[in-house]
């Protein structure tokens, strides 16, 4: 028994993950993409990350921000129980339309 809800457990932790997304409508996307494999560490409670938009995009304006695992990202989380907690962050700049 003690089996069954251990593999139940596994397959929740490696196919449900966290997903953030900001979108602003007034913006429109631009060509400029930066993809980022960050650290973090028991869950997602220790690895602050801290990014200055204004030197990543043209005129600090961001168009869309994704915070998310990859399938390998996921199985990591799960083979170490969530200690190791790997995320990719994705943010796509802005150009403002008139």
């Amino acid at each position: 028994m003690l089996r069954h809800y251990s593999l139940i457990i596994i397959f929740v932790f490696f196919f449900t993950g966290c997903q953030f997304q900001v979108r602003y409508p007034a913006e429109f996307p631009s060509k400029t993409v930066i993809i980022n494999e960050e650290t973090f560490w028991f869950w997602g409670l220790i690895g602050e990350k801290k990014y200055e938009l204004i030197d990543l995009c043209p005129q600090g304006r961001v168009y869309e921000l994704h915070i998310h695992n990859t399938w390998m990202q996921s199985t990591l989380t799960a083979l170490t129980l969530g200690i190791y907690s790997p995320r990719t962050i994705t943010i796509y700049c802005s150009i403002r339309g008139d």
